[in-house]
């Protein structure tokens, strides 16, 4: 290998490593992405919970029509239904939401999550 070749592979090696501390910076101290989980139930506004301020994890559940329910945990930055009484559970296996723009739903209990904040992907299409 030749001295400018060592050269410019050290350069572009740089580039990169400086590039992804660039983004690292940018996605989680520079962005200051709020992230705001809504629950909704027939449409209506149960809950609404801002998910940088939760510190610790903590569970609640949702009561439906006929003592049906929906068990939601909450840890720091996320959100996520972890139990209901619905035949397909689809809402359970949906997993974790934490960035501005995922949902988790639950059809037959008529609940939804969303995440809103400042840091969705699709803000600059969208808006």
């Amino acid at each position: 290998m030749k001295k400018g070749d060592k050269i410019a592979a050290i350069l572009i090696a740089g580039i990169i490593i400086l590039s992804f501390i660039g983004v690292f910076a940018y996605k989680h101290y520079i962005s200051g992405s709020s992230r705001i989980a809504i629950i909704e139930q027939n449409g209506k506004v149960v809950k609404t919970i801002d998910l940088n301020k939760i510190k610790e994890k903590s569970e609640f559940t949702l009561p439906y029509n006929n003592g049906h329910f929906n068990k939601i945990e909450l840890e720091p930055g996320k959100i996520r239904i972890i139990d209901a009484d619905c035949p397909d559970k689809i809402c359970v296996k949906t997993g974790w939401i934490s960035e501005p723009g995922q949902t988790a739903v639950c059809l037959p209990h008529k609940l939804m999550i969303r995440i809103e904040g400042k840091n969705s992907s699709y803000d600059q299409i969208s808006s």
